[in-house]
């Protein structure tokens, strides 16, 4: 048996889910503290944020306004665009220049939904959970995902994927929920459970997708909007990425493809000596935690190795 294929076996068979290291624990923690920050503005005046993931302000100072969510604004307000808004959405865009697709692996709280239902290997038996390089049409349907919201946006009259969004649904859901909890005017049982019904189908969703028809995170491979515009426009060229530091260390175990939540075959970029740019890549690391060789590693350079998608 090739040495590839035994090793997997045996690490599957003894581990059962890939090792778990500091990058799963600091992206838990500060998934935690956005949520508890967002759930309680309610209940502090001098609050850090306020508002929600798809637009906020920082110290009651900085604005913060997701670029999909100020796109879908402008086009349902048929390109009216303010000064603040454009400062906003500035400061978000620079920083995910930065971070590349960070904001899913890190931040979003429907990441941390999501990995408590899913399984924790990816499954090389069903073609889109088993680790893959994207093919034309899976790169296609989230770009058309966003064509559609945006168009949607322009016909209604208001952000239409903004306003049913269950990232900035889950904020609500937990401002709501305390809100009632504590009876803060404002705060209703009807908005909670209108929360609650967004981010649950999209849990819905994404649990049926995988263990119904092997779509792994359909959510935010195939319709999440915002993750789709930060994969496909900063991850190619943001200093923080997934790097090949070892690659004469590999020996093809696939361990680091079989952990990865979006399914992205690692062994092609190891092969070839190249960065992840990947655009379903979240730099989440936890590639970087499965390799046992130290292979992989998350953090900055600042001109990336080789080109690709």
């Amino acid at each position: 048996m090739p040495p590839r294929v035994r090793h997997r076996k045996f690490w599957l068979r003894i581990r059962g889910i890939p090792p778990r290291g500091r990058y799963t624990i600091a992206r838990r923690i500060l998934q935690l503290i956005v949520i508890v920050l967002f759930s309680t503005q309610l209940l502090v005046s001098g609050s850090i944020v306020v508002g929600t993931l798809a637009s906020s302000r920082i110290l009651k100072t900085v604005p913060m306004l997701d670029v999909f969510a100020w796109l879908e604004h402008v086009a349902a307000s048929r390109g009216s665009i303010s000064t603040e808004s454009i400062l906003a959405v500035l400061v978000v865009f620079t920083l995910y220049s930065f971070l590349g697709r960070a904001f899913c692996g890190w931040v979003c709280p429907m990441d941390l939904l999501f990995s408590i239902f899913e399984r924790k290997v990816n499954n090389p038996r069903l073609p889109l959970t088993k680790p893959h390089s994207p093919g034309k049409v899976e790169k296609l349907l989230p770009l058309l995902a966003m064509a559609l919201f945006l168009v949607l946006s322009m016909v209604l009259g208001q952000p239409f994927y903004t306003t049913v969004s269950p990232i900035a649904g889950a904020t609500k859901l937990g401002s709501m929920l305390v809100g009632v909890i504590y009876n803060i005017p404002g705060a209703t049982l009807g908005l909670v459970m209108a929360w609650t019904t967004i981010t649950g189908i999209a849990l819905f969703a994404n649990i049926a997708a995988e263990y119904l028809f092997g779509i792994k995170r359909l959510w935010c491979r195939f319709l999440c909007p915002v993750g789709a515009f930060y994969g496909f426009v900063t991850n190619k060229y943001s200093p923080l990425k997934v790097k090949v530091v070892n690659a004469e260390k590999c020996l093809g175990c696939g361990l680091c493809s079989l952990a990865c939540p979006t399914s992205i075959e690692l062994l092609d970029y190891i092969r070839e000596k190249r960065d992840i740019i990947d655009y379903r890549c979240f730099h989440c690391g936890r590639c970087v935690e499965a390799c046992p060789y130290g292979v992989l590693s998350l953090g900055l350079r600042i001109r990336g190795k080789g080109s690709g998608t």
